[in-house]
Protein backbone atom coordinates (compact mmCIF):
# COMPACT_ATOMS: atom_id res chain seq x y z
CA UNK A 1 0.00 0.00 0.00
CA UNK A 2 1.42 3.15 -1.21
CA UNK A 3 -0.75 5.77 0.09
CA UNK A 4 0.21 9.37 -0.86
CA UNK A 5 -0.18 12.36 1.84
CA UNK A 6 -1.77 14.71 -0.64
CA UNK A 7 -4.49 11.97 -0.91
CA UNK A 8 -4.77 12.14 2.93
CA UNK A 9 -5.11 15.91 2.81
CA UNK A 10 -7.91 15.80 0.51
CA UNK A 11 -9.90 12.77 1.64
CA UNK A 12 -9.95 14.68 5.39
CA UNK A 13 -10.75 18.07 3.71
CA UNK A 14 -13.97 16.56 2.12
CA UNK A 15 -14.59 14.62 5.27
CA UNK A 16 -14.03 17.80 7.43
CA UNK A 17 -16.45 19.60 5.03
CA UNK A 18 -18.69 17.18 3.43
CA UNK A 19 -18.73 19.13 0.36
CA UNK A 20 -16.00 18.71 -2.52
CA UNK A 21 -16.20 22.37 -3.60
CA UNK A 22 -15.45 23.79 0.07
CA UNK A 23 -12.68 21.44 0.25
CA UNK A 24 -11.12 22.31 -2.73
CA UNK A 25 -11.10 25.83 -1.68
CA UNK A 26 -9.98 25.07 1.72
CA UNK A 27 -7.01 23.40 -0.22
CA UNK A 28 -6.03 25.88 -2.88
CA UNK A 29 -7.18 23.17 -5.47
CA UNK A 30 -9.18 23.27 -8.34
CA UNK A 31 -12.45 20.65 -7.78
CA UNK A 32 -12.05 17.63 -10.16
CA UNK A 33 -7.53 17.10 -8.41
CA UNK A 34 -9.81 16.90 -5.19
CA UNK A 35 -12.12 14.28 -6.48
CA UNK A 36 -9.61 12.61 -8.06
CA UNK A 37 -7.06 12.03 -5.09
CA UNK A 38 -10.29 10.56 -3.29
CA UNK A 39 -10.74 8.51 -5.83
CA UNK A 40 -7.28 7.39 -6.22
CA UNK A 41 -7.41 7.17 -2.05
CA UNK A 42 -10.46 4.72 -2.39
CA UNK A 43 -8.90 2.43 -4.97
CA UNK A 44 -5.46 2.15 -2.83
CA UNK A 45 -7.29 1.12 -0.01
CA UNK A 46 -9.89 -0.93 -1.46
CA UNK A 47 -13.06 0.28 0.21
CA UNK A 48 -15.43 3.46 -0.58
CA UNK A 49 -14.80 6.18 1.77
CA UNK A 50 -17.77 8.11 0.48
CA UNK A 51 -21.10 8.43 -0.22
CA UNK A 52 -21.83 10.24 -3.31
CA UNK A 53 -24.92 11.65 -4.65
CA UNK A 54 -25.96 14.26 -6.83
CA UNK A 55 -26.87 16.51 -3.56
CA UNK A 56 -24.73 15.46 -1.15
CA UNK A 57 -21.98 13.99 0.45
CA UNK A 58 -21.40 11.60 3.28
CA UNK A 59 -18.85 9.31 5.33
CA UNK A 60 -19.33 5.65 5.31
CA UNK A 61 -18.76 3.55 7.86
CA UNK A 62 -15.41 2.82 6.72
CA UNK A 63 -14.47 6.20 5.49
CA UNK A 64 -15.45 7.61 9.50
CA UNK A 65 -13.10 5.29 11.25
CA UNK A 66 -10.78 6.36 8.41
CA UNK A 67 -11.12 9.90 8.75
CA UNK A 68 -10.24 9.51 12.66
CA UNK A 69 -7.16 7.41 12.31
CA UNK A 70 -5.51 9.58 9.50
CA UNK A 71 -5.90 12.85 11.45
CA UNK A 72 -3.54 11.20 13.93
CA UNK A 73 -1.23 10.76 10.94
CA UNK A 74 -1.63 13.70 9.26
CA UNK A 75 -1.20 15.49 12.84
CA UNK A 76 2.01 13.68 13.47
CA UNK A 77 3.77 14.00 9.89
CA UNK A 78 3.16 18.43 11.05
CA UNK A 79 5.05 17.82 14.09
CA UNK A 80 7.38 15.88 12.31
CA UNK A 81 8.29 18.72 10.17
CA UNK A 82 8.05 21.22 13.35
CA UNK A 83 10.67 19.40 14.57
CA UNK A 84 12.55 19.11 11.63
CA UNK A 85 12.70 22.43 10.67
CA UNK A 86 13.53 23.35 15.05
CA UNK A 87 16.47 20.47 14.74
CA UNK A 88 17.70 22.02 11.38
CA UNK A 89 18.22 25.61 12.57
CA UNK A 90 19.54 24.18 15.96
CA UNK A 91 16.33 25.02 17.99
CA UNK A 92 16.07 21.06 19.13
CA UNK A 93 17.65 18.12 18.44
CA UNK A 94 20.88 16.67 20.92
CA UNK A 95 24.11 18.71 21.16
CA UNK A 96 27.04 16.47 21.81
CA UNK A 97 29.41 17.71 24.32
CA UNK A 98 33.18 16.32 24.68
CA UNK A 99 34.90 18.16 27.95
CA UNK A 100 38.20 18.16 29.56
CA UNK A 101 38.63 17.30 33.39
CA UNK A 102 38.72 20.59 35.38
CA UNK A 103 36.64 22.24 32.72
CA UNK A 104 33.72 19.89 34.05
CA UNK A 105 33.96 21.74 37.55
CA UNK A 106 34.72 25.22 35.62
CA UNK A 107 32.88 26.40 32.58
CA UNK A 108 30.65 23.42 32.20
CA UNK A 109 28.34 24.75 34.83
CA UNK A 110 28.45 28.39 33.05
CA UNK A 111 28.10 26.60 29.47
CA UNK A 112 24.91 24.16 30.66
CA UNK A 113 23.28 27.51 32.19
CA UNK A 114 23.81 29.51 29.16
CA UNK A 115 22.68 26.28 26.55
CA UNK A 116 19.50 25.69 29.09
CA UNK A 117 18.24 29.80 28.38
CA UNK A 118 18.80 29.76 25.25
CA UNK A 119 18.38 26.35 24.06
CA UNK A 120 15.48 24.47 26.44
CA UNK A 121 14.36 21.97 23.77
CA UNK A 122 18.18 20.93 22.50
CA UNK A 123 19.52 17.83 24.74
CA UNK A 124 23.16 17.67 26.03
CA UNK A 125 24.67 14.12 25.70
CA UNK A 126 28.08 15.45 27.80
CA UNK A 127 30.94 12.98 28.11
CA UNK A 128 33.41 14.38 30.61
CA UNK A 129 37.68 13.41 30.70
CA UNK A 130 38.51 13.76 27.63
CA UNK A 131 41.72 15.04 27.01
CA UNK A 132 42.37 17.28 24.28
CA UNK A 133 43.91 14.53 21.95
CA UNK A 134 40.87 11.78 22.67
CA UNK A 135 38.47 15.15 21.52
CA UNK A 136 40.52 15.92 18.37
CA UNK A 137 39.67 12.16 17.24
CA UNK A 138 35.91 12.17 18.32
CA UNK A 139 35.40 15.70 16.68
CA UNK A 140 37.29 14.54 13.37
CA UNK A 141 35.10 11.21 13.38
CA UNK A 142 31.86 12.90 14.04
CA UNK A 143 31.09 11.61 17.22
CA UNK A 144 30.74 15.22 19.07
CA UNK A 145 29.52 18.22 18.03
CA UNK A 146 31.76 20.67 20.46
CA UNK A 147 34.56 20.15 22.44
CA UNK A 148 36.00 21.84 25.37
CA UNK A 149 39.65 21.22 25.30
CA UNK A 150 43.42 22.57 26.27
CA UNK A 151 45.25 24.27 23.38
CA UNK A 152 47.05 23.59 21.24
CA UNK A 153 45.31 21.03 18.95
CA UNK A 154 46.71 19.07 16.74
CA UNK A 155 44.55 19.41 13.65
CA UNK A 156 44.08 22.29 11.17
CA UNK A 157 40.61 20.46 10.21
CA UNK A 158 39.22 22.15 13.70
CA UNK A 159 37.85 25.75 14.47
CA UNK A 160 38.05 27.33 18.03
CA UNK A 161 37.51 30.22 20.26
CA UNK A 162 39.13 30.70 23.38
CA UNK A 163 36.91 31.13 26.01
CA UNK A 164 39.38 31.08 29.02
CA UNK A 165 42.88 31.59 30.46
CA UNK A 166 43.93 29.35 33.64
CA UNK A 167 46.81 29.69 35.60
CA UNK A 168 48.63 26.40 37.20
CA UNK A 169 47.98 25.55 40.82
CA UNK A 170 49.62 23.64 43.27
CA UNK A 171 46.95 20.78 44.58
CA UNK A 172 48.82 19.64 47.95
CA UNK A 173 48.08 17.41 51.01
CA UNK A 174 46.64 19.29 54.07
CA UNK A 175 49.77 18.34 55.94
CA UNK A 176 52.17 18.81 53.68
CA UNK A 177 55.09 22.37 54.79
CA UNK A 178 54.02 24.20 52.01
CA UNK A 179 50.29 23.63 52.40
CA UNK A 180 49.68 26.97 54.81
CA UNK A 181 51.23 29.48 53.03
CA UNK A 182 49.76 32.26 51.61
CA UNK A 183 50.82 34.10 48.09
CA UNK A 184 51.97 32.17 45.36
CA UNK A 185 53.77 29.27 45.93
CA UNK A 186 57.80 29.22 44.62
CA UNK A 187 57.83 26.07 42.71
CA UNK A 188 61.15 25.14 43.40
CA UNK A 189 60.07 24.05 47.07
CA UNK A 190 58.10 21.49 45.40
CA UNK A 191 61.57 20.00 43.72
CA UNK A 192 61.88 16.69 46.08
CA UNK A 193 58.29 15.99 46.23
CA UNK A 194 56.38 13.25 44.65
CA UNK A 195 54.20 14.31 41.83
CA UNK A 196 50.75 12.74 40.44
CA UNK A 197 50.61 13.52 36.88
CA UNK A 198 48.97 12.19 33.49
CA UNK A 199 50.39 9.54 31.73
CA UNK A 200 52.94 10.22 29.26
CA UNK A 201 50.70 8.23 26.54
CA UNK A 202 47.61 10.59 26.78
CA UNK A 203 49.12 13.16 25.01
CA UNK A 204 47.88 15.83 27.63
CA UNK A 205 48.28 19.05 27.31
CA UNK A 206 47.93 20.09 31.27
CA UNK A 207 51.10 17.17 31.65
CA UNK A 208 53.06 19.47 28.64
CA UNK A 209 52.89 22.61 30.82
CA UNK A 210 53.51 20.65 34.26
CA UNK A 211 56.72 19.58 32.68
CA UNK A 212 57.75 22.83 31.48
CA UNK A 213 56.71 24.60 34.99
CA UNK A 214 59.30 22.57 36.56
CA UNK A 215 61.96 22.95 33.71
CA UNK A 216 61.72 26.25 34.21
CA UNK A 217 61.97 26.32 38.37
CA UNK A 218 65.11 24.12 37.59
CA UNK A 219 64.04 20.45 38.30
CA UNK A 220 62.40 17.31 36.70
CA UNK A 221 59.66 16.23 38.99
CA UNK A 222 59.00 13.01 40.51
CA UNK A 223 56.57 11.33 38.89
CA UNK A 224 55.12 8.23 41.16
CA UNK A 225 51.79 8.29 40.12
CA UNK A 226 50.06 8.60 37.04
CA UNK A 227 46.36 9.02 36.41
CA UNK A 228 43.96 10.02 33.27
CA UNK A 229 41.42 12.33 35.27
CA UNK A 230 41.76 15.20 37.08
CA UNK A 231 39.17 13.95 39.68
CA UNK A 232 41.29 11.00 40.45
CA UNK A 233 44.72 13.32 40.27
CA UNK A 234 42.84 15.36 43.60
CA UNK A 235 41.59 12.20 45.27
CA UNK A 236 45.35 10.70 45.32
CA UNK A 237 46.57 14.16 46.74
CA UNK A 238 43.78 14.17 49.40
CA UNK A 239 45.00 10.31 50.18
CA UNK A 240 48.18 11.97 50.76
CA UNK A 241 50.10 9.99 47.82
CA UNK A 242 51.96 13.14 46.54
CA UNK A 243 51.55 16.77 45.44
CA UNK A 244 50.08 17.78 41.70
CA UNK A 245 49.73 20.76 39.66
CA UNK A 246 46.40 21.34 37.95
CA UNK A 247 44.67 24.06 36.53
CA UNK A 248 43.01 26.94 38.89
CA UNK A 249 39.54 25.61 37.73
CA UNK A 250 40.05 22.40 39.25
CA UNK A 251 39.67 24.05 42.43
CA UNK A 252 36.24 23.68 42.55
CA UNK A 253 36.57 20.39 43.30
CA UNK A 254 36.61 20.32 46.87
CA UNK A 255 38.17 17.27 49.22
CA UNK A 256 38.79 17.13 52.71
CA UNK A 257 42.73 16.81 52.84
CA UNK A 258 43.48 19.22 49.95
CA UNK A 259 44.74 22.44 49.74
CA UNK A 260 45.08 24.92 46.75
CA UNK A 261 47.93 27.38 46.15
CA UNK A 262 48.84 29.38 43.15
CA UNK A 263 52.35 28.46 42.31
CA UNK A 264 55.29 31.33 40.63
CA UNK A 265 55.15 29.65 37.05
CA UNK A 266 54.17 32.23 34.33
CA UNK A 267 52.90 29.35 32.27
CA UNK A 268 49.39 29.59 31.03
CA UNK A 269 46.46 26.77 29.61
CA UNK A 270 43.97 28.13 27.50
CA UNK A 271 40.78 26.67 27.21
CA UNK A 272 38.96 26.55 24.15
CA UNK A 273 35.80 25.38 22.62
CA UNK A 274 36.48 23.50 19.61
CA UNK A 275 34.52 22.10 16.56
CA UNK A 276 35.05 20.40 13.33
CA UNK A 277 35.88 22.62 10.43
CA UNK A 278 33.59 23.00 7.59
CA UNK A 279 31.15 21.17 8.59
CA UNK A 280 28.12 23.20 9.51
CA UNK A 281 26.20 22.40 12.76
CA UNK A 282 23.60 25.37 13.58
CA UNK A 283 22.85 23.83 16.98
CA UNK A 284 26.89 24.60 17.45
CA UNK A 285 26.35 28.22 15.78
CA UNK A 286 23.03 28.62 18.36
CA UNK A 287 25.73 27.38 21.31
CA UNK A 288 28.04 29.77 20.41
CA UNK A 289 25.76 33.14 20.32
CA UNK A 290 24.78 31.73 23.78
CA UNK A 291 27.41 31.65 25.08
CA UNK A 292 28.81 35.38 23.67
CA UNK A 293 25.52 36.51 24.87
CA UNK A 294 26.32 35.12 28.19
CA UNK A 295 29.76 36.80 28.09
CA UNK A 296 31.50 33.44 28.16
CA UNK A 297 33.87 33.90 24.94
CA UNK A 298 34.90 37.35 23.51
CA UNK A 299 32.90 38.66 20.63
CA UNK A 300 36.49 40.22 19.40
CA UNK A 301 38.52 37.27 18.51
CA UNK A 302 41.44 39.24 19.13
CA UNK A 303 40.31 40.11 22.14
CA UNK A 304 42.76 38.25 25.38
CA UNK A 305 40.56 35.33 26.86
CA UNK A 306 39.08 36.08 30.33
CA UNK A 307 41.00 34.92 33.13
CA UNK A 308 39.39 31.90 34.90
CA UNK A 309 38.58 33.41 37.86
CA UNK A 310 36.86 36.29 36.13
CA UNK A 311 34.30 33.22 34.26
CA UNK A 312 33.87 30.72 37.34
Amino acid sequence: MDVEVRHLRCFLAVADTLHFGRAAEQLHLAQPAVSKSVRQLERELGVDLLVRTTRSVSLTPAGAEYADRARGVTARLAEAAVAARATADGRSGTLRLGVTGSATFGFLPALARAAATAMPDVSLQVRTEMLTPEQERALLDDQLDVGVLRLPTGSPDLEHVVVARERLVAALPAGHPSAGGEGALPLAELADATFITYADRTGSVVLRAVLDACQDAGFVPRRAHEVTETSTTVALVAAGLGVALVPESAAALTLDGVVFRPVDSHRRLDLALAWAAGRPRPVVTRLVEALHAHDLIPRDPSAPPTPVEETL
